[in-house]
């Protein structure tokens, strides 16, 4: 039998974290409804829980050894590719196949392989500089889809609750962290650093889960990109649109889209959406929400100190309080209910 030593607070730490994988994993494969982005996410925290459970193997010194150890750094980067394979899917659904990600493990496998043939510190040292530019790709590539995403969805949607992913700019902070971490714990043996590690990793994939439970994928539809005008007088609907948005009260419809407005003009949604963001100098979704706003929000704030912000979010169109009290915020700089203070305020 093998003498366990005395185990430190980072096998803990595995072991809380293994766990939390493992919960996570039979929670989204319980779920009878889930997305494919959730099937994704549930094979990323079994694979994560696998990886998690090995580093018990501290504790016991006839198994943790100097070889163990560097083997546990080819088997770490591998990690890599659930990076990749959860932000295409997020921000291209239906991205994820089992030949994309057999594609994206061959780099790991030949670096595991390579090692496990020749055993020596530069296969080990040159992996580990391809993890750090397999990081700055990820980073890098990850941050312009996400943008690309945030943007379609701003330009094309007025209410997008169930599909914004800007709760992606905090998962690439914690992602940013656990790399750095990794790249530490990989050269030198600190326990706070690697305790850092732990707490960084589970934060990233905490969020990505708490928010990938409830958001609804939205794929891009491509357009033909049209060049950009300033000149109003080169689109035909240039007035009728803002009339026939505010004559009709179309802004408090909940689920209302551009392709709502572009049968409503008889227009295309290229040239719609190049009408926004080159005439207007805003989206759909910001247009939209400043007019639900002005012409409903602040009127029944104005005339009804006796309704509550939920309804008055619901009246003007918001699909949720907090969206209108962004949205507010972004508008007037204040609060809704600031704002409703400084008009009781003689």
């Amino acid at each position: 039998m093998f003498e366990p030593q005395t185990p430190t607070p980072a096998v803990f730490f595995a072991g809380a974290i293994t766990a939390y994988f493992i919960l996570c994993a039979v929670h989204i494969f319980e779920h009878k409804k889930r997305t494919r982005l959730q099937t994704v996410l549930e094979w990323c925290f079994a694979f994560w829980a696998v990886l998690n459970f090995k580093d018990i193997a501290i504790a016991f010194p006839e198994i943790y050894t100097p070889q163990v150890h560097n083997y546990f750094i080819l088997i770490d980067g591998w990690s890599t590719v659930t990076y990749v394979i959860f932000i295409y899917e997020l921000t291209q659904p239906r991205w994820t196949t089992r030949w994309k990600v057999l594609l994206l493990s061959l780099p790991f496998l030949v670096f595991t392989v390579i090692y496990s043939i020749w055993t020596n510190y530069t296969v080990l040292n040159i992996y580990v500089i391809f993890l750090w530019f397999c990081a700055v790709s990820f980073f890098t590539v990850g941050f312009f889809l996400s943008h690309r995403y945030i943007k379609y969805i701003h330009e094309n949607y007025s209410n997008i609750d169930d599909f914004d992913i800007t709760w992606m700019k905090y998962v690439f902070i914690f992602a940013i962290l656990e790399q750095t971490t990794y790249f530490i714990v990989s050269l030198y043996d600190n326990l706070l650093v690697e305790i850092l590690y732990y707490i960084s990793a589970f934060a990233m994939w905490h969020l990505a889960f708490r928010y990938s439970m409830s958001l609804r994928p939205i794929a891009i539809v491509e357009t033909k990109v049209k060049e950009p005008t300033d000149a109003p007088s080169s689109y035909a609907f240039a007035g009728n649109i803002e009339e026939i948005v505010e004559s009709n009260a179309l802004y408090l419809n909940k689920d209302l889209t551009l392709s709502d407005l572009v049968k409503a003009v008889g227009t295309n949604r290229t040239y719609l959406s190049d009408y926004f963001s080159n005439h207007k100098h805003t989206t759909f979704y910001d247009y939209i929400n400043e007019l639900r706003i002005v012409k409903k929000a602040v009127p029944l704030i104005q005339q009804h100190p006796e309704y509550t912000m939920e309804f008055i979010a619901a009246e003007s169109g918001f699909n949720s309080l907090s969206t209108f009290r962004r949205a507010f915020v972004k508008l007037k700089g204040m609060s809704p209910g600031q704002f409703r203070s400084e008009l009781a305020t003689p």
